[in-house]
């Protein structure tokens, strides 16, 4: 036996106005309507300090001394090593054709392809490169040699003949 639906005007009320809804959804489409929502913006991170190799740039060719030249940028002073650990004062290490440390870790003493720039200086010449390609990893590290938590930089170059 086929039931009956009961509907109260209010029921049908609502089952209207979402059908009014739906249709006016599928009508001709004006290009506002089509453009892209803006997106939310995200929450701004910490800026941390950043070291930046400004020299090298990516790519280039260089003879076989190439002098690295550093800059800085967000919350850290560059100053000479005072093997203690300051928050937001440090000074750069470089580090070629080899791994870098992890972020607390004491930076190792310098060797022909790991530089500590403990003057406060943002220059460092390496001499007599080999021919070929080679890549530095600029590090900002706290007065202690302890590698700071930041952004790093990473060039690759080509040591011509």
């Amino acid at each position: 036996m086929p039931r009956s639906i009961v509907m109260s005007k209010s029921s049908f009320a609502v089952i209207a106005l979402g059908v009014a809804a739906l249709a006016a959804c599928g009508g001709e489409k004006k290009a506002a309507d089509t453009a892209a929502a803006p997106a939310a913006a995200a929450p701004a991170a910490a800026a941390g300090p950043e070291v930046v190799i400004t020299s090298p740039k990516e790519g280039d060719s260089t003879g076989t001394d190439v002098t690295v030249t550093l800059s800085k940028q967000g919350p850290v002073n560059i100053e000479k090593a005072s093997g203690t650990k300051a928050e937001g004062v440090g000074h750069y290490h470089l580090f070629l054709d080899t791994a870098v440390v992890a972020d607390g870790t004491v930076i190792p003493p310098t060797t022909a392809h790991m530089v500590h720039i403990g003057t406060g200086d943002s220059t460092y010449t390496f001499k007599g490169l080999a021919p070929g390609a080679h890549q530095i990893i600029a590090v900002i590290g706290y007065g202690d040699h302890s590698a700071m938590a930041g952004k790093r930089d990473t060039v690759n170059f080509v040591v011509k003949k």
